[in-house]
């Protein structure tokens, strides 16, 4: 045992004083139970003869039941009398011989009898489990009362045949606790001589888990026990017995009683913690043993504790168990638990909601663990109360269930404007009750309060919420980010987002969507976007799809329209970059082709990150710096991607802009900007040109080029190029600029003229997709849903911007649910036509279909083709 625990008074049943535990209840010896034994052991005398004489009786019992009947005190023959009386005589009282034993005999003798009985059984061994038809499988077990003489007169030891040992009749578990409860009170002599004994009659591995729980002081009789034994009494007599965390072994299960868990904390103290979560997963669905165990865990000073409840969060009863064990062992709370705050995941919100309740009650426990590790979760200095607040704010506070959790002692204080005071707890509460009803005009205080003080608030609110299971009865903690959030709080819910499906909390990941669309912010529709493409749920990514037509037709756009118009800006300034200001030291921020964030030194030196603030660097504007660059490059990690993805399909799905959303959209956009001088854009009439350093634009011969007022702006596929294509390349080539996708080198594939002419092109059929990529295929740009919107699988579609379709028809075709495997799809037939169907049909020539989506298409099969 590493550690004592406190064991609960009415645990203590199993518990053994002199191991050093608490006395169990007083017991004593029934002499007139005793004196019934005596009368069943003289009428089972002439049975126990009969089997004593016979000759297939077990040489070592049958002697054994000899010596008995001649009325020798032999452990085993007394316990082969009993197996005897328990067989055939009906009435019989098992735990009244315990008490015949020891009066007439001493506990000596009546603890080795017991021992005994376990491993004795009357009859023959029962014959193997037979298999049967329809999955039946039979099996023999002799059950007691049974009078067939046919196998009268065996005596054996047990095996693990024996699926219902008659042997635990007189050994059940009534009896051998109040014989380990009188050898617990016994004289030391007495109690000695019955450990002598034992150690003679300790045999097989059912006598060895008896003794050892009879005797629970001579802890080495357990090591090197057999794990497995027939009888459920028997299990838990092992069980009862442990000492060491080496004599656990490899038990798989333990059973929940309230005297086993006592038990278990008493022999091994914080050693039993493996078995208690071996316990917990077991009583996943058992709502009356895992209350059990969970106060036996809560009363364990040990790390490991708080992992492994918080692997069970969702289960009832395991979030105030969680709060219990960290006021309970704070200090081991806060070492188990700092080390898991922060990341993106549930697991991290329910620690640090947990670790700041407790930072907030006591500041002192900061010492116990690393301070950097919980810095975030610090109370703040104190700063005074703000008298003037806002009507919002005014007036008595509401209490009640609904609320009273979210006590704002334990959450961080809101900061007003200045930053110099801070709303007093009765606002607070006030605010909270506001939250609480989801209230519109608890949104009126952002004007009041400092927005990151405000949302630092609300992310504790929402911690507290997890760190207590996430009652739904308090769902509206989650609602609040969107009423007094930012953009600070998108960012730390998006990738809950996405694994909440994954545990089983899909209506919590809508209900966060909705939050995402309440904060309504460009960083907030960015991140709903991202939704929309990225993930493992579909149901999710069309609730996120759904999310944004809604907020688009409320605005009065498309929803590419409404992509155009969310992008961040990232507070970068007119040309782009973004200073990052260390005091003494200075560093520019500026981007690749990819978007992703490089660091200028003022020598010109590219570095990939920001440095740490050292020394000699202001220790304000600093470390203030750095967390700017590090959010920074977090962001563009979800939106660089993104946004370089809808700019290719823009090119191939030929999506043009007018020259003033052209230019407001994207040549002036601080971020997009980098992206756009990077590509060759045209007009719809054909002039392709660039965008330079100074945000003018150039043709090809990198003269001034100024679009009409009235054109339509697009980016140039190359296939609209033409023989200026080459040009193009060498140009970009020559000024080393890199582009963001494959555009100027993009493979291009041009239809001949007598292909133009055609109705099917052969240069593509014959060719074989392997299955995963057909699949893709029609996951992606290309689509196979027929018009009743079911999944068609015999064909591939991919649609030009003027309406008409390219089919590609597929043999044998694409399965409705499987993905990864299946049979290769050859290509019978390309075609076009107004709609898409298995075989060719209203087909046009293949010159109408417009020539991007005709080169993507065949640059698409050709690819993948194996």
């Amino acid at each position: 045992m590493s550690e004592t625990v406190e064991i609960p008074v009415e645990w203590h049943e199993h518990i053994h004083p002199r191991r050093g535990g608490i006395p169990g209840p007083p017991v004593s010896l029934d002499e007139g139970a005793a004196e019934r034994a005596r009368a069943w052991d003289l009428a089972a005398r002439p049975i126990a003869e009969e089997m004593g004489e016979h000759e297939r009786t077990d040489p070592e019992l049958g002697r054994a039941l000899r010596v008995w009947l001649d009325g020798e005190p032999d452990p085993a023959g007394a316990a082969a009398a009993a197996a005897v009386a328990v067989k055939y005589l009906d009435g019989v009282d098992g735990p009244a011989f315990l008490d015949a034993w020891a009066l007439d005999h001493g506990l000596a003798f009546a603890a080795c009898a017991v021992t005994e009985a376990f491993s004795i059984e009357p009859g023959p061994v029962p014959p193997p489990p037979t298999p049967m038809s329809g999955g039946v499988v039979r099996f023999v077990a002799y059950i007691g009362g049974e009078r067939s003489r046919g196998w009268r007169g065996e005596i054996r030891r047990s095996t693990h045949r024996d699926h219902f040992p008659v042997g635990e009749w007189v050994a059940q578990d009534a009896v051998v606790k109040k014989l380990r409860t009188l050898l617990a009170a016994a004289p030391v002599d007495e109690y000695n001589d019955a450990v002598a004994c034992l150690s003679r009659h300790r045999g097989d591995a059912w006598r060895q888990r008896v003794a050892a729980y009879l005797v629970p002081t001579e802890t080495a009789w357990l090591d090197g026990s057999p794990d497995r034994s027939s009888g459920s009494t028997n299990f838990e007599f092992r069980v009862c017995s442990l000492s060491s965390a080496a004599q656990i072994g490899g038990l798989s299960w333990i059973p929940v009683t309230p005297a086993v868990m006592g038990t278990l904390l008493d022999g091994l103290g914080t050693d039993a913690l493996p078995l208690l979560g071996i316990a917990l997963r077991n009583v996943r669905d058992r709502d009356e043993a895992r209350p059990i165990v969970l106060r036996a865990l809560v009363r364990i000073a040990d790390e490991a504790v708080f992992p492994l409840l918080l692997d069970h969060m969702g289960e009832q009863g395991v979030p105030a168990a969680l709060q219990e064990a960290a006021e309970r062992h704070p200090e081991h709370a806060l070492r188990a638990l700092a080390p898991l705050v922060g990341g993106d995941t549930t697991r991290g919100l329910q620690a640090a909601g947990t670790v700041r309740g407790l930072l907030y009650a006591r500041p002192d426990l900061a010492e116990a663990v690393p301070q950097e590790s919980v810095e975030a979760l610090l109370p703040r200095p104190a700063v005074p109360d703000s008298a003037d607040l806002p009507d919002v704010l005014a007036g008595k506070p509401a209490r009640g269930a609904k609320t009273d959790w979210a006590d704002p002692a334990l959450l961080p204080r809101i900061l007003t404007r200045g930053r110099d005071r801070a709303l007093p707890a009765s606002a607070t509460r006030r605010l909270i009750g506001l939250l609480a009803r989801k209230a519109p005009e608890a949104a009126e205080v952002r004007a009041f309060c400092d927005r990151h003080s405000l949302a630092e608030f609300s992310w504790a609110v929402f911690e507290r919420w997890q760190a207590l299971g996430a009652p739904t009865r308090h769902n509206w903690a989650l609602a609040q980010l969107g009423l007094i959030g930012d953009d600070t709080t998108v960012r730390r819910l998006s990738p809950l987002i996405r694994l909440w499906p994954g545990q089983g909390l899909t209506a919590r990941a809508a209900a966060a969507l909705d939050v995402l669309a309440a904060i309504g912010s460009d960083v907030a529709l960015t991140h709903l976007f991202e939704l929309t493409r990225r993930g493992r749920y579909k149901g999710l990514k069309a609730r996120a799809a759904r999310t944004i037509d809604e907020i688009a037709a409320a605005r009065g756009l498309t929803r590419d329209a409404l992509a155009d118009r969310a992008v961040p800006d990232f507070g970068l300034d007119e040309r782009g970059t973004l200073v990052l200001d260390y005091g003494p030291r200075r560093f520019t921020v500026t981007f690749d082709e990819q978007l992703v964030p490089l660091v200028v030194e003022a020598n010109g030196k590219v570095r990939k990150s920001a440095p740490k603030p050292g020394p000699k660097d202001d220790p304000a504007l600093a470390p203030a710096a750095h967390a700017l660059f590090t959010g920074l490059r977090k962001d563009l990690r979800t939106i660089a991607d993104q946004e370089i993805r809808r700019l290719e399909l823009a090119m191939t799905t030929r999506r043009t802009w007018t020259p003033d959303d052209f230019q407001t959209l994207f040549v002036d956009h601080p971020l997009l900007g980098h992206i756009v001088r990077r590509l060759v854009w045209t007009t719809d009439a054909g002039t392709a040109f660039r965008v330079d350093e100074g945000r003018d634009y150039a043709d090809v011969a990198d003269d001034p080029f100024t679009p009409a007022p009235g054109a339509r702006i697009g980016i140039a596929h190359p296939v609209l190029l033409g023989d200026d294509l080459r040009a193009w390349a060498e140009m970009f080539a020559d000024y080393e600029i890199l582009q963001p996708f494959e555009q100027l080198g993009r493979p291009v594939h041009r239809l001949t003229e007598d292909e133009r002419a055609a109705h099917r092109l052969d240069r593509v059929e014959g060719l074989v997709l392997p299955y995963g990529k057909a699949k893709g295929h029609s996951q992606g740009r290309w689509e196979s849903v027929d018009a009743d919107g079911g999944f068609a699988g015999g064909w591939l579609a991919r649609r030009d911007p003027a309406g008409l379709y390219v089919v590609v028809e597929l043999s044998p075709g694409l399965a409705h649910y499987m993905y990864g495997e299946g049979e290769d799809q050859e290509i019978k037939a390309l075609w076009a036509g107004p709609a898409p169907a298995r075989e060719p049909k209203d087909t046009v020539p293949l010159g109408r279909v417009d020539p991007v989506t005709m080169s993507e298409a065949v640059h698409d099969l050709v690819r993948s083709a194996t």
